[in-house]
């Protein structure tokens, strides 16, 4: 089986891996990675979850875009998004098979703090350089990330990724959803 992943960065790549390693829908099938970067077509630092997800949908038919051939198209997409008087931050993911079939899925948000929640969306800064420069973290992306910042390394990027691909790969498999 070949699964296209829209990313190099490690912790997204390592959590999906580690996750199919497990997985028992995968466990008596070798497994074949495709990484290839693609745009998601959408601003750096999407600030609703509807545009958060047409960014992770549109690299996953990025990548079936460029002729790449594999059993599921994997794109992955962070963006904030208001409710109610708070902004959280949450990684999506979705997965799309061959045949067009495609589900979406969310990792834990989690709220973002209240000067960097203004820094997004009344001074239009992206998240990361906001990052590094607070935590004085340089390629805080290939890192952990912001989730990890605000939950004192509780929340890494491997584990959210591996929850969101958790529950938008199986729908392709339960029986549920077949109903």
């Amino acid at each position: 089986m070949k699964i296209a992943i829209w990313t190099l960065r490690k912790p997204k790549v390592n959590g999906i891996k580690e996750w199919v390693e497990k997985c028992p829908y995968f466990n008596w099938i070798d497994v074949e990675y495709i990484l290839e970067k693609v745009s998601s077509d959408i601003s750096d630092m999407p600030l609703s979850l509807e545009e958060t997800m047409q960014g992770a949908k549109n690299r996953a038919k990025n990548l079936k875009n460029k002729w790449i051939e594999a059993d599921f198209y994997v794109g992955i997409e962070w963006g904030a998004y208001k409710l109610w008087d708070k902004a959280y931050l949450v990684w999506i993911v979705y997965v799309e098979n061959a045949s067009w079939e495609g589900h979406f899925s969310f990792s834990p948000a989690i709220e973002i703090p209240s000067k960097i929640e203004k820094m997004l969306y009344e001074e239009w800064k992206e998240l990361w350089p906001i990052m590094e420069e607070l935590s004085w973290v340089v390629d805080l992306k290939s890192q952990n990330g912001s989730m990890w910042a605000w939950s004192d390394d509780m929340l890494t990027r491997k584990q959210e990724f591996v929850s969101a691909f958790q529950a938008a790969i199986s729908p392709f498999y339960n029986k549920f959803y077949k109903i």
